[in-house]
């Protein structure tokens, strides 16, 4: 498929590259063959206007007619012309026209002329055209070659830029690929849980509901689970295609931030785990409460997944230095390596190598996250240091009521 695809991209590039470089030199050899051409009509045009040839660098006739148009009087430089060539090259000039510019063809040599009539009498210029002609044989001698040449040497740029075109195309179809091929495997796992539960709840018709409770517990649990997984799918899949719109309004973060807190604070509590916050007070912003509550429940469920019983995570709502509103969320334990780093909100993705479903989750929590940061014009990054994860969400533009800065409070 990669390779069907960068060989189309490759020939259209080459074809397209190839035609441009064509149509370059066409063009030059047109315009060098008609400045030839027009030289040569100057020339003739100079010696009409001076009745003298003064043009030494072309072979040239200055031809005096006839009242019945035959050559009268006869002047040549660095030409040699018979006096049957004149007559013929006379011949094909209109009498009845006051000037007249043309050209004839004899014995494959090409002639250019000026018929023009003043003072009573009418004269005829002619020029040699061998200039013209030798730098037609060689401009169709070159062009071919010259996009030859091209065409060859346009071989390995049209590969590169095949490659350059063809890259995000081939990045989204592995990504895509990888994604269907995640999804398809996180699902399979709580349907073979739930059909497994099934069976066994089946095999045993007369049991009561009590009795079977172990099994209907472990298929409401993988129900929900995989609920939640389709959720997050589909919430990816509309931000990629475009359909999320914020509900955006003006709201106090600060207080927001606090009430949600507060909500967490038992549960981690509960789960052997310190956790501490500290907000900025008064703070406005303008955007979609709603989503940014999912998201940072989603750094919370990371954040106390990840850290060992007796471990803290700890809140902070502030301003960084170019005065951006942003929240940071850390948690102490396992230290991320930089490549996990990297990878840490890719989809699916998670620092559990042998991707164990102990905790609960499926890798899609920080890509969530992350995805509706970005949809309020900033982002989430993430660092490890000193046995200290910290993921810190930057939001885009907002509105502090307060002018002066006042402390902040803490709680535990």
């Amino acid at each position: 498929m990669h390779k069907r695809l960068r060989l189309r991209f490759w020939l259209i590039c080459w074809g397209l590259l190839l035609i441009f470089l064509t149509a370059i030199a066409v063009s030059i050899a047109m315009y060098l063959n008609r400045s030839a051409i027009r030289a040569t009509e100057d020339a003739l045009k100079q010696a009409a206007e001076s009745q003298e040839l003064t043009d030494e660098s072309r072979g040239m006739a200055m031809v005096k007619l006839s009242p019945h148009g035959k050559p009268e009087e006869i002047t040549q430089l660095h030409l040699n012309l018979s006096e049957e060539l004149i007559e013929t090259i006379c011949s094909s000039v209109e009498p009845e026209a006051d000037q007249r510019i043309g050209e004839t063809q004899i014995g494959g040599d090409l002639y250019r002329y000026i018929y023009i009539r003043y003072g009573g009498g009418a004269w005829i210029y002619i020029a040699e055209c061998s200039l013209e002609q030798n730098q037609l044989k060689t401009l169709r001698l070159v062009v071919p070659l010259f996009v030859l040449l091209g065409a060859l040497l346009l071989i390995p740029v049209s590969i590169l830029l095949s490659h350059w075109v063809s890259r995000p195309i081939e990045t989204a179809w592995e990504k895509q690929s990888d994604f269907v091929s995640d999804a398809t495997h996180e699902l399979k796992t709580p349907l073979t849980v739930i059909a497994a539960n099934t069976e066994a709840i089946l095999s045993n018709p007369e049991a009561t509901i009590e009795s079977q409770e172990r099994w209907l517990g472990s298929i409401q649990g993988e129900t929900s689970r995989m609920a939640q997984l389709v959720q997050n799918l589909l919430f990816l899949a509309k931000i990629d295609a475009g359909e999320i719109r914020l509900d955006a309004e003006d709201f106090d973060l600060t207080e927001e931030l606090e009430g949600f807190c507060m909500e967490q604070e038992a549960e981690i509590f509960e789960s052997g785990r310190l956790f501490e916050y500290e907000l900025t007070p008064d703070v406005r912003y303008f955007g979609d409460w709603k989503r940014l509550r999912q998201m940072l429940t989603e750094l919370m469920k990371n954040a106390v997944t990840y850290t060992p019983t007796g471990g803290e995570i700890r809140m902070v709502l502030n301003h960084d230095k170019h005065q951006r509103l942003r929240i940071v969320l850390s948690n102490t334990g396992e230290e991320l390596t930089p490549e996990q780093i990297s990878k840490v909100f890719d989809r699916f993705y998670r620092a559990d190598p042998s991707r164990s479903r102990d905790t609960g989750g499926y890798g899609l929590g920080l890509c969530v996250a992350r995805s509706i940061a970005l949809l309020h014009g900033g982002d989430i990054t993430a660092e490890s240091k000193n046995g200290v994860n910290t993921f810190t969400a930057v939001l885009g533009e907002f509105r502090d009521t307060e002018k002066e800065k006042k402390p902040g409070k803490k709680h535990r």
